[in-house]
């Protein structure tokens, strides 16, 4: 089997890497809704779940503790 078709794809993939030109992009005023939205989802979630830590360290340390009967 040749290997020139996987030069000719990675040639074609370095030349397409070189000449990238500019995006002209921007930021929609919604995305950064969407960003707060996410980080109070996330904050929100977090509380929920360490509502009671020491619950949770019990449930973990039960998880790992070996029997020893």
């Amino acid at each position: 089997m040749s290997m020139y078709p996987i030069r000719l794809i990675c040639s074609v993939l370095l030349v397409l890497l070189g000449t990238t030109g500019s995006a002209h992009a921007y930021i929609d005023g919604g995305s950064a809704h969407l960003l707060i939205q996410g980080l109070v989802a996330a904050a929100v979630g977090l509380i929920y779940y360490l509502r009671n830590p020491k619950e949770i360290w019990l449930a973990i340390k039960r998880r790992f503790k070996r029997d020893r009967s």
